[in-house]
């Protein structure tokens, strides 16, 4: 390689690594394992209410329609709670997982996944205020399940210096 092929390629990694293509490679992957974390696997340790509640049945996800009586309503009735209509919409009650109608997970992973700012900044985002009202709630419910947990971090920066590596090396 020539002094003038040598610095072209330098250049190229140079701007390579000025585009933020690691950093957002890095951001989507890791974004994806949260929404995994949050929506799948469930956020939080703790369980559903099992406070007796009356849902409206435009805002279950399919098929239960009760009330009291056992008779069709507008809403539905469920004596052991939130929990009873988890178990009852085929969803694990053990772990809190945010997911009813998969409105909020949607809006959370689809999509742009992370909005870039710039090269060196990407953002989650949601797009419906409805949702931003949902997630706010929950986490004054549940806590900050929001924050990125240290293995976040950890896969986060992993990836990132796989890939500035990559780059480096012009693989990429």
């Amino acid at each position: 390689m020539t002094t003038a092929e040598y610095i072209v390629s330098l250049k190229n990694q140079a701007n390579a690594l000025k585009d933020g293509r690691a950093l957002q490679m890095a951001a989507n992957t890791v974004h994806g394992d949260r929404v995994e974390r949050i929506f799948d696997t469930g956020a939080v340790a703790r369980g559903y209410s099992t406070k007796p509640i009356w849902m409206a049945n435009k805002d279950m996800r399919g098929g239960v329609n009760k009330g009291k009586s056992g008779k069709a309503k507008k809403t539905s009735y469920f004596q052991g709670g939130y929990r009873e209509y988890k178990t009852v919409s085929n969803f694990s009650s053990s772990n809190v997982n945010f997911r009813n109608t998969n409105d909020l997970q949607s809006d959370f992973s689809n999509g742009r996944v992370t909005t870039k700012v710039n090269n060196f900044l990407f953002v989650e985002e949601i797009k419906r205020d409805v949702n931003m009202d949902k997630l706010d709630g929950n986490q004054k419910k549940f806590g900050p399940f929001l924050n990125f947990t240290p293995s976040d971090i950890t896969r986060f920066n992993n990836i990132l210096e796989k890939e500035l590596i990559s780059t480096l090396r012009g693989e990429r």
